[in-house]
């Protein structure tokens, strides 16, 4: 193998336990939060409509701080990243978080990693006014990216031509598309249903001591 390796991971209920967006929007607008999310479970909006409306409810109460210090609380990283990372690092294997949400909740989250990592998710500023503006530029698709923001599938294509892609998600609507373009796959459910009703090869995503134990495994049949 020439290609080089590298590891995709999605970051709400996959590189963390739980969904951080959810429980951070639960802590400071529940009601409101409640309300939006169920317009789009309804399929009323679509989800960067979602996403926007949401944390545009929790920025009129709380700051960017305030945000970050809980993710921060409400985040807990999935067994074996920190030693996965130090793996990566040792054997130039690249890791890139991608996620369809803000990179404003997940930064603080993983910036003891932020030197070894790369985070593609969708970016929030804020005008002279203090209004937001949410920017999806990193991974943005004229087609894709009007219903999502960030487009995983735009990442995992440039990245495919030079790469052995792993890819870890959780997702049967932000990550089936993509998943499916990588190499190999890790999936938790309703991911890992939604690629076997499609009888598509995938191992069950159980932490990151099996993802560096796989990746060891494959750098011996390279060598």
């Amino acid at each position: 193998m020439t290609k080089k390796i590298s590891v995709i991971i999605d970051f709400d209920d996959t590189l963390v336990e739980s969904n951080t967006a959810r429980d951070v929007l639960l802590e400071f607008v529940p009601s409101e939060y409640e309300e939006i999310a169920n317009l789009y479970k309804s399929k009323k909006i679509n989800f960067k409509t979602y996403q926007e409306l949401s944390f545009e409810k929790a920025f009129s109460i709380a700051n960017t701080e305030k945000i970050a210090n809980s993710s921060i609380k409400n985040s807990k990283i999935r067994i074996g990243f920190k030693d996965l990372v130090l793996y990566c690092e040792k054997n130039e294997i690249d890791i890139f978080i991608l996620s369809s949400g803000l990179n404003m909740y997940i930064e603080p989250v993983l910036k003891e990693f932020k030197n070894n990592i790369k985070i593609i998710a969708a970016d929030v500023i804020f005008d002279k006014n203090n209004n937001c503006i949410f920017e999806y530029q990193k991974s943005y698709d004229d087609m894709c990216s009007p219903d999502w923001g960030i487009c995983k599938c735009k990442t995992v294509d440039s990245l495919k031509e030079n790469n052995f892609l792993i890819y870890i998600g959780d997702g049967i609507t932000t990550d089936l598309c993509a998943s499916k373009k990588c190499d190999q796959i890790f999936a938790l459910n309703p991911l890992y249903n939604g690629l076997l009703e499609k009888k598509i090869i995938v191992d069950k995503f159980v932490d990151f001591n099996q993802i560096e134990k796989y990746l060891s495994a494959l750098q011996r049949k390279i060598d």
